[in-house]
């Protein structure tokens, strides 16, 4: 049965790619999308640079990290919630059943809202408005694509159900009420941190340390600037650097127990994760 699924699902991926030229790149920017913020990274990095300095609102920060939690609440709320198979961080187009109730009563891409929520996030504290608009047009180009793929996939995998889960869900921006009530099924699933914390664990690391990274070169810069001694002391960066060790042990430990380095799996674990980085 789960070759049959399988097979199924290839075919509908493969119609999907070809149901136009927006599809087709959608179809390529689906399986890369991890690695598509490298190029903006690098465009990113003279404005994130030029703008750095002590000398502006710490609104920007606030509303910043206030962003970045909302986008990683709504992942959270998410990933804790969906199974396997459905929702998630997969390269291939795969839906084994249709997810309509939870976040997915209010947006029909709850997942993308809340990466756009982080991403715009960061470009508060980096407090760059350039950044901020230059983010926000690349994401909506990659994600009109990404997501013209995935609802023609959707659209061949379930048919009628999903027109008429599109007929009352908002495609992207959400709405503040569900559209969709929970089916029997969904509350059977409760929500689960300890799921949340395995599938969020990296993302959460990761936008936490560029928070921290942002605000020590902020402290950095200007400092520099006027003479200040090239040390952890001299730039006054000790409070920064703690809390990124703090977030790093953190992120070890939830790394630790969802692949049970207590219980002698470190080795396996290693050996893995090595032999996936050679292929």
């Amino acid at each position: 049965m789960a070759d049959v699924n399988a097979n199924e699902m290839e075919r509908a991926a493969s119609r999907a790619e070809q149901s136009g030229p927006l599809a087709r790149a959608g179809h390529v920017l689906f399986r890369w999308r991890s690695f598509t913020p490298v190029p903006l990274i690098a465009i990113a990095l003279p404005l994130i640079w030029s703008s750095r300095g002590d000398d502006h609102s710490p609104l920007w920060l606030l509303a910043g990290i206030a962003l970045c939690v909302m986008g990683q609440a709504l992942r959270a709320w998410v990933l804790g919630l969906v199974t396997d198979g459905t929702s998630g961080q997969n390269e291939k187009l795969i839906a084994t059943g249709l997810n309509t109730s939870g976040p997915y009563s209010h947006t029909r891409n709850p997942l993308y809202l809340g990466n756009l929520g982080i991403s715009l996030g960061l470009c508060l504290v980096a407090h760059s408005a350039l950044l901020f608009a230059l983010t926000a047009t690349l994401f909506f180009i990659q994600y009109a694509a990404i997501i013209s793929v995935e609802e023609a996939f959707l659209r061949e995998r379930f048919g009628a159900e999903y027109e008429a889960f599109c007929a009352r869900v908002p495609r992207f921006f959400p709405s503040m009420v569900p559209r969709v009530a929970a089916d029997a099924k969904a509350r059977k699933t409760p929500w689960s941190l300890a799921r949340a914390i395995r599938k969020e664990h990296n993302p959460v690391t990761s936008w936490l340390l560029l928070s921290l990274l942002f605000l020590g070169m902020d402290r950095a810069v200007p400092q520099l600037a006027r003479g200040a001694r090239f040390s952890m002391s001299g730039l006054a960066l000790w409070p920064i650097a703690i809390a990124a060790l703090v977030v790093i042990a953190l992120w070890l430990t939830a790394k630790g127990w969802k692949h049970h380095w207590l219980s002698g799996n470190f080795v396996a674990d290693l050996k893995r994760r090595v032999r996936e980085t050679a292929r």
